[in-house]
Protein backbone atom coordinates (compact mmCIF):
# COMPACT_ATOMS: atom_id res chain seq x y z
CA UNK A 1 0.00 0.00 0.00
CA UNK A 2 1.63 3.64 -0.97
CA UNK A 3 2.24 6.06 1.66
CA UNK A 4 -0.80 8.18 1.22
CA UNK A 5 -2.92 5.19 1.48
CA UNK A 6 -1.45 4.46 4.70
CA UNK A 7 -1.87 7.93 6.10
CA UNK A 8 -5.38 8.29 4.49
CA UNK A 9 -6.39 4.88 5.97
CA UNK A 10 -5.19 6.36 10.08
CA UNK A 11 -6.60 9.24 9.40
CA UNK A 12 -10.07 7.63 9.06
CA UNK A 13 -9.56 4.92 11.53
CA UNK A 14 -8.93 7.46 14.04
CA UNK A 15 -11.65 9.56 12.65
CA UNK A 16 -14.22 6.26 13.38
CA UNK A 17 -12.25 5.60 16.77
CA UNK A 18 -13.46 9.33 17.61
CA UNK A 19 -17.22 9.07 16.30
CA UNK A 20 -17.32 5.91 18.14
CA UNK A 21 -16.06 7.43 21.37
CA UNK A 22 -17.83 10.60 21.12
CA UNK A 23 -20.67 9.05 20.14
CA UNK A 24 -21.12 12.09 17.89
CA UNK A 25 -20.11 14.29 15.23
CA UNK A 26 -16.68 15.94 15.81
CA UNK A 27 -17.04 19.87 14.09
CA UNK A 28 -13.80 20.68 11.34
CA UNK A 29 -12.51 22.65 13.94
CA UNK A 30 -12.55 20.12 16.74
CA UNK A 31 -11.07 17.68 14.11
CA UNK A 32 -7.95 19.93 12.88
CA UNK A 33 -6.91 20.17 15.91
CA UNK A 34 -6.74 16.69 16.59
CA UNK A 35 -4.87 16.27 13.14
CA UNK A 36 -3.01 18.76 13.50
CA UNK A 37 -1.84 17.09 17.08
CA UNK A 38 -1.32 13.46 15.53
CA UNK A 39 -0.40 13.67 12.06
CA UNK A 40 -3.66 12.68 10.10
CA UNK A 41 -5.47 14.23 7.46
CA UNK A 42 -7.01 17.21 7.89
CA UNK A 43 -11.15 18.44 7.17
CA UNK A 44 -9.95 19.74 3.70
CA UNK A 45 -7.51 17.14 2.62
CA UNK A 46 -10.10 14.25 3.26
CA UNK A 47 -12.67 16.57 1.67
CA UNK A 48 -10.14 16.77 -1.58
CA UNK A 49 -9.83 12.31 -1.30
CA UNK A 50 -13.30 11.25 -1.20
CA UNK A 51 -14.95 14.40 -2.97
CA UNK A 52 -17.39 14.91 -0.46
CA UNK A 53 -17.99 17.04 2.52
CA UNK A 54 -16.69 16.08 6.31
CA UNK A 55 -19.96 16.21 7.15
CA UNK A 56 -21.12 14.23 5.22
CA UNK A 57 -18.30 11.97 5.27
CA UNK A 58 -19.05 12.01 9.26
CA UNK A 59 -22.53 10.95 9.23
CA UNK A 60 -21.49 7.86 6.92
CA UNK A 61 -19.25 6.77 9.44
CA UNK A 62 -21.52 7.28 12.15
CA UNK A 63 -24.64 5.74 10.51
CA UNK A 64 -22.41 3.01 9.80
CA UNK A 65 -21.55 2.60 13.30
CA UNK A 66 -25.11 2.58 14.72
CA UNK A 67 -26.03 0.49 12.51
CA UNK A 68 -23.28 -2.27 13.24
CA UNK A 69 -24.08 -1.43 17.20
CA UNK A 70 -28.10 -2.60 16.30
CA UNK A 71 -26.48 -5.33 14.92
CA UNK A 72 -24.36 -6.60 17.79
CA UNK A 73 -27.79 -6.01 20.27
CA UNK A 74 -29.79 -8.04 17.72
CA UNK A 75 -26.99 -10.66 17.95
CA UNK A 76 -26.88 -10.55 21.70
CA UNK A 77 -30.51 -11.17 22.10
CA UNK A 78 -30.40 -13.64 19.43
CA UNK A 79 -27.85 -15.63 21.46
Amino acid sequence: MANYEEHYQKSIDALTKLIQEKKEIPTEKEWNILAGENGYLTSQSLKFITDDKFQDLCRRIYKEYKKQEKEKKTNEHMA
